[in-house]
């Protein structure tokens, strides 16, 4: 994007100590901020040594950052502009010093998918108590904690947070409408010592949820008395279209505009997904004329997007098959990679059938947002039998029920024939736990399809085929499998968009698509509740959705219960 310098922009660069940027999606928000960053170190602003650090929530954002920076920004410069997410950020603070802070000698990070299985069942003041009390015993880090604990940490070593204010003496902050209160005192303490350029747009705040607050841009001034700039009337991510103003007059609710050019509204008929894999395939045909497109498909839950995916992989009510990319919740597919990696090791079958047991209970914990009374049970059974295994042996398990089922797929698997090939091999575990009569396995690989498209495939099986190599068996696999997680948990994804993507719009923040299909299915709708704090997040979300588009977006909604959020003026017939 070329850096039109406008009066705004001018005043901007030559702007010294705080700075405030309000704008929406493509006002140039990002361009300026890392041409301020340029400004700075070529005036010898940030000293000798001094980096400029750019903080985004999201791996994507930072990806596409990056790539921006290299092909924009002087190449002398690169070296000192650091780019990172708020999370990656904070961790490489804390596994090297977080040890002040606990009894441990060290600390190790708290996957996601692990948390939810220590935290089932707890929520508020007791929840927050368990992770406290997880860090302090066991040195593990939830994410959540992690900006409690780097603020906690820089206010306990002043000389720590003076070095890392040497180091970074200019902190750009990306979508600080999104921060919570734990995340805006982080940014506070840095700011203690460091220049800050917060960066945000009200409109694209959806993370009401985990706290995001409309007060956060009114502690920052009142805390740092930032220059303003507002760049919201500004768009060029979609020009040429109404796409940007259709997503303003969304938040407003009203509709100004008669049409809005590449913006379509439409109601679907049927409970089945074919009229949305009619305009996908639509959308497909137009598309594909260019050689390189995208197309997103956005939906409001996780379930709706794999049932998206598993619909155009078929071909049914008289459409072809049309295979598509999918970005899914992480927890459910990793856990279940983690009993497939418990499948390959070696071990004896009663440590192998505590430990499924084990597995299984993270599972049933782990896999949703929120364990239902009856995972919740299901769970406490599980690491019952395995205690009864870990003091009986085999006669632990149950006669009936689950524990046959254990025992079928404890021998269906050792009469595998590794190949040494860890693809190969996990595809056959998978196969196994597939064929099981019980359904808890059966769901285990079900979720298990999806953890080569979380974009950990390569990482996983490079450290697999080593172990087989030196060991002639998959030692460790879980513990290696772990730690490739824990390797992507801080890389930015670079790999384009491209072809036809199916996400939720939580998972589409930060990216941008040609074309957009924001669709609803008959229960999983965009506006889940009724209520004044419902309606406005169901509008922040398909303000949202429709603001990746760069061309096109289409909007649907089922014609016998439509949004009553949207313009519906337009109909299809399926």
């Amino acid at each position: 994007m070329a850096l039109i310098l406008c009066d705004q922009r001018q005043r901007l660069l030559r702007t010294d100590g705080n700075i405030l940027v309000r704008g929406g999606a493509g006002s140039g928000k990002t361009t300026i901020a890392l041409a301020k960053a340029c400004a700075d170190l070529d005036a010898q602003r940030l000293g000798p040594l001094g980096k400029a650090l750019f903080l985004s929530f999201a791996r994507a954002t930072v990806a596409r950052v990056a790539e921006q920076a290299t092909a924009t920004l002087p190449r002398a410069l690169m070296p000192r502009i650091e780019i990172n997410t708020y999370h990656g950020f904070a961790w490489t603070i804390l596994k090297s010093h977080g040890y002040l802070l606990c009894a441990k000698r060290g600390v190790a990070l708290l996957l996601p998918a692990k948390a939810r299985a220590h935290l089932a069942g707890l929520v508020g003041a007791a929840r927050a108590a368990r992770q406290r009390q997880l860090f302090e015993n066991d040195g593990l880090v939830a994410f959540d904690l992690f900006p409690t604990l780097l603020t906690e940490l820089l206010q306990t070593a002043p000389a720590l947070a003076l070095a890392y204010a040497r180091a970074y003496p200019l902190i750009i902050v990306d979508e600080f409408q999104d921060t919570n209160a734990e995340e805006w005192q982080m940014v506070a303490q840095l700011g203690r010592h460091s220049r800050l350029i917060a960066l945000g747009d009200p409109k694209q705040r959806i993370y009401d949820f985990k706290g995001a607050h409309p007060r956060r841009f009114d502690e920052y001034i009142e805390a740092f008395d930032p220059t303003p700039f507002d760049f919201a009337g500004e768009n060029n991510r979609s020009p040429g279209t109404a796409i940007a103003q259709f997503a303003n007059d969304i938040i407003d609710g009203e509709y100004r505009a008669a049409n809005y050019d590449g913006v379509t509204v439409t109601c679907y008929r049927g409970r089945s997904l074919r009229p949305l894999k009619q305009e996908i395939l639509r959308a497909v045909a137009r598309l594909r004329r260019n050689a390189e497109w995208s197309l997103a498909v956005l939906v409001p839950a996780n379930t709706l997007a794999i049932n998206v995916f598993d619909y155009m992989a078929q071909a049914v009510h008289g459409l072809p098959a049309y295979p598509v990319d999918i970005l899914v919740a992480a927890e459910g597919p990793m856990l279940a990679a983690d009993l497939i990696a418990l499948l390959m090791e070696p071990r004896s079958h009663q440590h192998l059938a505590a430990a499924i047991l084990d597995g299984l209970a993270a599972f049933e914990l782990g896999r949703s947002e929120e364990a239902s009374g009856g995972a919740l049970r299901k769970a406490a059974r599980y690491r019952d039998l395995a205690t009864a295994v870990r003091g009986r042996g085999l006669d632990g398990l149950e006669a009936r029920g689950i524990g046959p089922g254990i025992r079928n797929l404890m021998d269906t698997v050792a009469t595998l024939a590794l190949s040494g090939d860890p693809m190969t091999d996990w595809r056959a575990i998978r196969a196994c736990l597939n064929a099981s009569d019980r359904k808890e396995f059966q769901a285990v690989a079900k979720e298990a399809r999806h953890m080569r498209l979380l974009r950990r495939g390569a990482q996983i099986e490079s450290r697999l085929a080593e172990a087989w190599r030196t060991h002639g068996a998959y030692r460790n696999a879980r513990a290696l499998l772990a730690a490739a997680v824990v390797d992507d948990q801080f890389a930015a994804t670079t790999r384009p968009q491209h072809g036809v993507t199916v996400m939720t719009i939580h998972k589409a923040k930060g990216k941008e698509f040609d074309e957009v299909i924001a669709f609803e299915g008959q229960f999983q709708r965009y506006l889940q509740r009724t209520g004044a704090d419902d309606e406005r997040s169901a509008r922040f979300n398909l303000h949202v959705a429709a603001t990746r588009a760069r061309r096109a977006v289409m909007i649907m909604t089922p014609e016998d219960r439509p949004c009553h959020l949207l313009p519906l003026r337009t109909s299809h017939d399926q």
